[in-house]
């Protein structure tokens, strides 16, 4: 009854909007990850953000930003230490769900922590995040084929997190992304925004309903009026405290009522299902 009260005063235009946050990472991620960092030149800080910053955080930060910045619900990507998530988890019920990270530098290993993270807390994790693009690997290599085949069956969205490129090769990736949403139409493929979806790449965006585009709210206008809302959804990429973490959400909160709805939480049901806005009811469309 509250979820739908809610919904009723949001289509009024009474309520600020709910905001499903898609990505933010479990910190400090340069420890728990340091492969990541090293291939990246340390290019998962945020920009204007310290790395002493991100080292100092906590995850129990992201509970209190998120309080501050009205946001419903966040997906945290994890990798080998969960023990806080899941105790946070459990305090806050229906506000952090998990993404299992993928290790594409070790993909046997990868795919069996995944498979143990979703075997495991099958209600609490509803994707799989991997930096395949970060490191210039090509999604489409044939070592990645069980990940795909294995998050198809289970519907399980994969986010591959862009940026941060050390080879040059950023252009070449929206193809690759868009070739592996045509040959799994069964997986449902998210690319971290980068300027390299432009023109003819949008085009590859529109084609494939498993292929979708997670941007940080800023700057989206040009991108709403090539592809739409329906096929982007909001992720922040919070690494701790920091003003821009704000400044995101607030961007989608501006956006016109029907395009926030769409950025800030439709299409984010639409890719991870109803569990991440109704987590105690199966029954809500």
């Amino acid at each position: 009854m509250v979820h739908r009260l809610s919904w009723f005063r949001e289509h009024l235009g009474l309520n600020p909007g709910r905001i499903l946050d898609t990505q933010v990472c479990d910190v400090p991620l340069s420890r728990k990850v340091p492969g990541l960092f090293r291939h990246a030149g340390g290019a998962l800080a945020t920009a204007g953000q310290r790395p002493e910053e991100t080292e100092a955080a906590k995850l129990s930060d992201l509970i209190e930003d998120m309080d501050r910045a009205r946001v419903t619900a966040s997906l945290v990507v994890l990798h080998e230490d969960t023990e806080e998530f899941f105790r946070l988890a459990a305090q806050h019920p229906g506000r952090l769900f998990g993404l299992a990270y993928y290790d594409s530098l070790s993909p046997r290993r990868g795919l069996e922590r995944v498979q143990a993270l979703c075997g495991e807390h099958p209600a609490q994790i509803l994707g799989v995040m991997t930096a395949m693009p970060r490191f210039g690997q090509d999604p489409r290599l044939r070592d990645f084929v069980p990940l795909y085949e294995y998050c198809g069956e289970r519907s399980l969205p994969i986010q591959f997190c862009g940026g941060g490129d050390t080879t040059g090769e950023e252009a070449d990736r929206p193809m690759g992304l868009a070739v592996l949403a045509r040959t799994y139409p069964r997986l449902t493929v998210i690319c971290g925004y980068t300027g390299c979806w432009r023109g003819e790449t949008l085009t590859r965006l529109r084609r494939f309903p498993n292929l979708f585009l997670q941007v940080d709210g800023l700057s989206l206008q040009d991108l709403l009026r090539a592809v739409g809302g329906h096929k982007l959804l909001f992720g922040s990429d919070w690494h701790g405290r920091e003003g821009r973490y704000f400044e995101r959400v607030e961007a989608v909160r501006r956006l016109p009522r029907w395009q926030r709805r769409n950025v800030g939480w439709r299409t984010a049901v639409r890719v991870y299902g109803p569990r991440i806005l109704f987590p105690t009811s199966d029954a809500h469309p």
